[in-house]
């Protein structure tokens, strides 16, 4: 059997339309996507209907539905914050039919395919602990790119030498049963493989926001499972536009709503390199210098903030 494992899609319709139609090329039977479907690009209630047509799969939660849910009931009347925007904006552009599906996934799934069961959680902080995380994610590779003279690739490479090597990493994977464990979150494509233990981690990276520093391109994986149970991973990439995202972003209601959130995300779409998680610690840092001790932050911090983190940008 031939899965395509899809993550992090994050409302980017025409990365998963790319992915879908090479995954049809590919000749997949059944899908596993490992969640984050919306918030940060503009067509999230697309992207759930896109998901729900598809027959053969298996879809669990992740974090960003959490954002949602936690909308629900909620006096839109106190929606005048900044940092908040792209979820109001998201929340207003979902169907409730669309929502009420993903607040009815699971956070978790298992399945088995020819003797091989099938583990996953959106995290592989459910399966490894917070170790792998915290050490290979898109921050990451966003500070070592940084350096004079490293490139992503170079960088990707060295993280997966470190795992190979990592004794923490190694334990936490010697406690796993046999089996195949899925997950997404990290925005990095990645996988292991103890083909002596029969234990594969399987990665497939960010589908709508890759934060890897590969431009140009966005991922998902390949898991076929033979009749004898034997495992073969494929990591793919896609090539996509990303200028064309970029300006269909900019004449979204996403983009006028949510100008600063949109600006950012863009930045990340064109670099493929993290830049959301160095924005909000700038604006923590300069509302507690300007004394403003409101929470989520407010609209005047929250657009200020942005002009002078983007200026510093260049």
């Amino acid at each position: 059997m031939k899965f395509a494992i899809i993550s992090d899609i994050h409302g980017n319709l025409p990365a998963l339309q790319a992915v879908l139609k090479d995954a049809k090329e590919q000749g997949i039977t059944a899908y596993l996507f490992a969640g984050d479907y919306c918030i940060s690009g503009p067509w999230p209630d697309e992207c759930i209907t896109a998901i729900k047509e598809i027959p053969d799969k298996y879809v669990i939660r992740g974090n960003e539905e959490k954002y949602l849910e936690n909308l629900i009931g909620k006096d839109q009347t106190l929606w005048n914050d900044g940092q908040m925007q792209v979820s109001y904006w998201c929340y207003k552009n979902v169907s409730r039919d669309n929502l009420d599906y993903l607040l009815s996934l699971p956070y978790t799934a298992g399945l088995e395919c020819n003797g091989i069961k099938i583990h996953m959680a959106h995290s592989s902080v459910d399966f490894l602990g917070t170790h792998p995380f915290y050490t290979w994610n898109s921050v990451t590779v966003a500070e070592r790119s940084r350096q004079a003279g490293t490139d992503p690739h170079t960088v990707l490479s060295a993280m997966s030498e470190e795992r190979e090597q990592d004794k923490e990493f190694l334990e936490a994977v010697e406690k796993l049963e046999k089996g195949i464990y899925v997950f997404g979150h990290s925005h990095i494509q990645w996988s292991y493989r103890d083909e002596d233990k029969d234990i594969y981690l399987i990665n497939p990276g960010s589908c709508g926001l890759p934060l890897d520093g590969i431009k140009d391109s966005v991922p998902y994986t390949v898991l076929e499972i033979g009749d004898d149970g034997s495992v073969d991973i494929e990591e793919k990439r896609i090539a996509f536009d990303k200028e064309d995202y970029i300006e269909k972003m900019t004449r979204s209601g996403q983009y006028r709503e949510a100008n600063v959130w949109s600006k950012v995300i863009m930045r990340e779409q064109e670099t493929a390199i993290e830049h959301m998680y160095f924005f909000l610690a700038f604006v923590t840092h300069y509302a507690e210098k300007t004394g403003d001790e409101r929470r989520p932050f407010a609209v005047d911090t929250w657009e200020k903030a942005y002009e002078i983190w983007e200026r510093q940008q260049g």
